[in-house]
């Protein structure tokens, strides 16, 4: 089922991948796990998010994980962190989302396709540098 938007209440209990960038330009996929809401701007526009995750999946691996998982059902994050994204995860009952996976060389958004540029950029938390990061909470995401 593809969603153009949602009201914040119909998110709850949704997982969903969204993408972010932070003061220094690199890129974050914070994955809700249907633990927290995302962004107002996220769910503004999802098929943004669904498309620019695509299209950076899509891609050539340019790096290699400085750490990601390592069972099986979670090679979407190692393969994030091939693409230079870091990872965050929140758990399915909420609390703050965790690093889950790292590049060793980061991706910025200036090196992305235009589209998935445009949809990091929008939703950029210049206070944030995801490189010392092992945690963010939701009130820190909500609050931009």
């Amino acid at each position: 089922m593809v969603v153009a938007s949602l009201d914040p209440v119909e998110s709850v209990g949704l997982d969903f991948d969204w993408l972010a960038s932070d003061a220094e330009g690199h890129i974050a996929v914070f994955s809700s796990a249907g633990g927290e809401i995302p962004p107002d701007a996220v769910l503004r526009d999802m098929d943004a998010h669904v498309r620019a995750l695509g299209a950076l999946f899509a891609a050539p691996a340019s790096t290699h994980p400085v750490f990601a998982p390592t069972a099986p059902g979670e090679d979407r994050w190692r393969a994030a962190a091939e693409r230079g994204l870091f990872v965050y995860r929140c758990s399915p009952g909420g609390g703050p989302y965790r690093l889950a996976a790292a590049p060793e060389t980061p991706i910025r958004a200036l090196d992305l396709p235009a589209s998935a540029g445009l949809v990091v950029q929008a939703l950029r938390y210049g206070q944030l540098r995801f490189r010392y990061m092992h945690s963010v909470t939701a009130d820190v995401l909500l609050s931009r």
